[in-house]
């Protein structure tokens, strides 16, 4: 049979129509699928897994922080927080008290009784200027603040506060990070650790010399301005044999015009010493007399210079040294 080209024109425009209706049906129903989809709830809009209060860091038992003795006050903090995947819709209070039996629980647990122990702060020498802490709606944690004066502190003694969650207004407490054990290291501007480049000479015989680079832990006492130093000797650790500090320790003080002073700590008899402290290279350039066990009158002289965290800023400390080397 023969199409006339009317029959051929209607066809066409038959076929055309069943296009679009075909187009239309398609977007109406992707439109409706999409519809359905905005209306499920999103996974990342709920949290997925429930919501605990607990002590930032409270995991490891132990928290370290830093108390600068320079200060006749100093703050230190930890961190209590709200867990899950999304900002808390609500404040969240909590209330911190002492754990009085969990300091002795650690020593006895992680210390020998031949070492010296972990004690809490004296009571009169701390405060704690908020008696409960809120998380705010919105937000993940906030910070406790804890108010010490360290004067009275020993730079050898070690000490802690036992911090435990009591109570909260909202979720529930994480058990295993309820408690912290706050262990306060005792710090100023001039502590740390260093390296010793250094030459002991004998005064009366300069053939009798050492040479010797050593590491120094330099440790924050007596006030802002004052480390205590270990000689070439070995420094102490506890659990150590020989202690080393009564006879073998001084103290270096970095003066307001950064010229130096050397005293005794206990027994090491020193006799003299003196320098000059570079704080751009956290350097001190120092020398110091003393009488050895043999009675025989020697001198100490280097540099001792901060550990550093990049070889380019090591680089410049060994440049430096390079060119004041005497």
């Amino acid at each position: 049979m023969i199409k006339t080209s009317c029959g051929v024109a209607y066809y066409q425009i038959d076929k055309i129509n069943r296009m679009k209706k075909n187009i239309l049906f398609f977007l109406i129903a992707s439109s409706s699928l999409l519809l359905t989809r905005c209306d499920v709830e999103s996974p990342l809009e709920k949290d997925l897994y429930p919501q605990k209060v607990y002590i930032v860091g409270a995991k490891d038992k132990v928290i370290d922080r830093d108390l600068n003795i320079g200060d006749a006050q100093d703050t230190i903090s930890i961190s209590v927080a709200v867990s899950g995947s999304q900002p808390t819709s609500q404040d969240v209070t909590v209330t911190l008290v002492e754990d009085p039996n969990a300091i002795q629980s650690y020593n006895t647990r992680n210390l020998s009784a031949l070492v010296t122990q972990y004690q809490k702060l004296a009571n009169d020498i701390y405060t704690y200027p908020l008696n409960n802490l809120t998380v705010k709606a919105g937000q993940v944690y906030n910070t406790y603040p804890i108010y010490i004066k360290p004067a009275t502190m020993h730079c050898d003694s070690l000490y802690m506060l036992p911090l435990k969650l009591a109570s909260t207004s909202a979720f529930s407490l994480n058990r295993e990070d309820t408690i912290a054990l706050v262990r306060i290291n005792m710090v100023n501007q001039y502590s740390g650790l260093y390296y010793m480049q250094g030459v002991i000479r004998n005064v009366s015989n300069p053939k009798d010399t050492l040479v010797y680079k050593m590491a120094r832990n330099l440790k924050a006492t007596d006030n802002g301005n004052t480390v205590r130093m270990y000689h070439y000797n070995n420094e102490f650790n506890q659990g150590d044999k020989v202690d080393y500090r009564p006879g073998y320790t001084f103290k270096i003080t970095v003066n307001p015009d950064k010229s130096l002073s050397v005293a005794t700590w206990d027994k090491f008899k020193i006799t003299g010493g003196g320098g000059k402290y570079y704080p751009e290279l956290k350097l001190y350039d120092l020398w110091y007399t003393f009488t050895d066990d043999n009675g025989v009158a020697r001198k100490t002289v280097g540099y001792l210079y901060k550990a550093r965290a990049t070889t380019e800023e090591q680089r410049i400390v060994d440049d430096w040294l390079e060119d004041h080397r005497r």
